[in-house]
């Protein structure tokens, strides 16, 4: 079972079908929290459809690359694991290592239009007193695992002059970001 892949659902499901219920949460909370000896690449059971083997799936510059590797087209288990690994370092040397994006290009890549149609800077409602009041809030990630937030209220700075506020805050935010 080690030497199996075992970052897919369909992994999760034919190994759920071996054990009783009550031994799945732990077993499931071990699956789902081990790196994969093999990354991409999962192990693929479906009885129903008598479709077992394993796939690989690479994305480089937001193409996928898929491969399905059958037991029985391979001679079993062990051989098709083994030619989807050749398969998944012919494609690795192909096309190269993955590009590494920066936290900070990650902070600033855009995302759905908020109300003020800058990343991380939204109009908010702040219920945390008695009676609530508008604010405009920043929000970034100084360093992994980590967030930073910074409010201004409407009522103290006015509504204009609060947004602008909060995006020098959020832009001063990420120029220190590790």
């Amino acid at each position: 079972m080690n030497s199996m892949p075992n970052n897919c659902s369909a992994s999760y499901r034919s190994v759920a079908a071996v054990y009783d219920r009550r031994t799945l949460p732990s077993l499931q909370k071990r699956i789902m929290n081990t790196p994969s000896q093999t990354p991409g690449i999962c192990r693929i059971d479906q009885p129903e459809k008598h479709n077992h083997g394993f796939f690989v799936r690479l994305q480089r510059r937001g193409k996928i690359h898929p491969a399905f590797f059958s037991d029985k087209m391979h001679g079993g288990r062990a051989q098709a694991l083994a030619a989807a690994q050749r398969h998944y370092e012919k494609l690795r040397a192909k096309l190269g290592p993955p590009k590494q994006m920066s936290r900070r290009w990650w902070a600033e890549l855009p995302r759905r239009n908020g109300s003020s149609n800058v990343v991380g800077v939204q109009r908010s409602l702040d219920r945390r007193s008695k009676k609530p009041h508008v604010v405009w809030k920043a929000t970034w990630s100084p360093k992994p695992y980590v967030v930073a937030r910074k409010q201004f209220s409407v009522k103290r700075y006015g509504a204009r002059k609060a947004k602008r506020l909060a995006i020098r805050a959020r832009r001063a935010g990420l120029r220190n970001m590790e």
